[in-house]
C-alpha cells in the first residue's frame, strides 16, 4: 500500500485490468481546517468501511482518505451557466453548517489544489499504467447509499446515460449481479458524478458508478460480520467473470 497526505493506493501494481476508486469513505478532517467546522454539524452521509470491503479481491484501489464534507472530489469543477453542487460542500445532510465561517476564495482553490487535484493526478497515473498493459480497462467508482432514505435496496450502476460505459459492458454486469442474487437499477437515483465522467469517456476505458446499499454490508459504520462476507464473495465472482469477459 502506497499512502500519501491525501490518497491510499491499495494493491497498486497488480495485473488486473480494473482499477476500484473510492472517493468518499475518507474520515480525515486536516488539523489547519479543523478550527473552521461547525463541530454540531452531521456527517453520516459518508461510504463507511468500503475499503475494507473491497480489500478481498486485491483489486488497485485508490480511496480519498480527506472527508467528503471537507473537500468532495467526486463533484465538478464550477462552469459558468452551469449550476454544480460545490466541491468544498456548505451544509449537511439536514441543513446544518459545515463551518463556521465558510472558507473564503483563496482558500478553496487552496483546498482543492491540496485534495481534490491530486485525487485525479493518482487515478490518471493509475490507469495509464493499466493501459499500458491491456487493450481496455475498467474503472469502478465505488460509493454506498443509506436504503432507508431511497426506497430502494438495490445495486445502482451509473452511467451518466450510458455515456461511460457500453451497452454490452452494461448488460453484462447487470446479469453477473443478477446471478448473485443482486437486483439493479441504471442511473436512478444516481447517475454518477466527476470521476466517471471525466474518466469514462476516454479511448479504451470504460467507468461505472457503483452505489451499495448500506444494508447489504454495514452494521453502524462497520462490516457486518456475516452480509460483508458473503457481499465479498458475490464482488469476487462478479468482477472475475466481468474481467474475463470483456478486459
Amino acid at each position: 500500500m502506497k499512502e500519501g497526505a491525501t490518497v491510499k493506493v491499495i494493491y497498486e501494481k497488480t495485473k488486473s485490468p480494473l482499477v476500484i476508486s473510492i472517493p468518499h469513505s475518507g474520515t480525515d478532517i486536516p488539523q489547519d481546517i479543523a478550527p473552521l467546522c461547525n463541530l454540531s454539524a452531521k456527517r453520516e452521509h459518508t461510504d463507511w468501511a468500503l475499503q475494507e470491503l473491497v480489500a478481498p479481491l486485491s483489486e488497485t484501489t485508490l480511496v480519498a482518505t480527506v472527508s467528503r464534507y471537507i473537500v468532495d472530489v467526486n463533484r465538478f469543477k464550477p462552469r459558468a451557466g452551469k449550476a454544480t453542487q460545490p466541491i468544498i460542500p456548505r451544509i449537511d445532510e439536514v441543513g446544518n453548517q459545515l463551518f463556521t465561517n465558510y472558507p473564503s476564495k483563496q482558500k478553496q482553490a487552496d483546498w482543492s489544489e491540496q485534495y481534490y487535484t491530486p485525487y485525479y493526478l493518482h487515478l490518471e497515473n493509475l490507469l495509464k499504467e493499466k493501459l499500458e498493459q491491456h487493450e481496455r480497462v475498467l474503472l469502478v467508482d465505488l460509493h454506498s447509499y443509506d436504503d432507508k432514505l431511497f426506497g430502494t435496496s438495490d445495486i445502482i450502476l451509473g452511467t451518466r446515460k450510458n455515456q461511460t460505459l457500453s451497452q454490452d459492458t452494461l448488460k453484462r454486469l447487470q446479469l453477473l449481479f443478477h446471478e448473485e442474487g443482486l437486483t439493479t437499477q441504471v442511473d436512478t437515483p444516481f447517475s454518477g458524478g466527476n470521476i466517471i465522467a471525466t474518466f469514462g469517456k476516454r479511448p479504451r476505458i470504460e467507468a461505472v458508478q457503483i452505489e451499495v446499499p448500506y444494508s447489504l454490508y454495514l452494521e453502524g459504520h462497520s462490516l457486518h460480520p456475516e452480509r460483508a462476507t458473503t457481499l465479498q464473495t458475490k464482488f469476487q465472482t462478479i468482477f472475475q467473470k466481468i474481467k474475463m469477459y470483456h478486459f
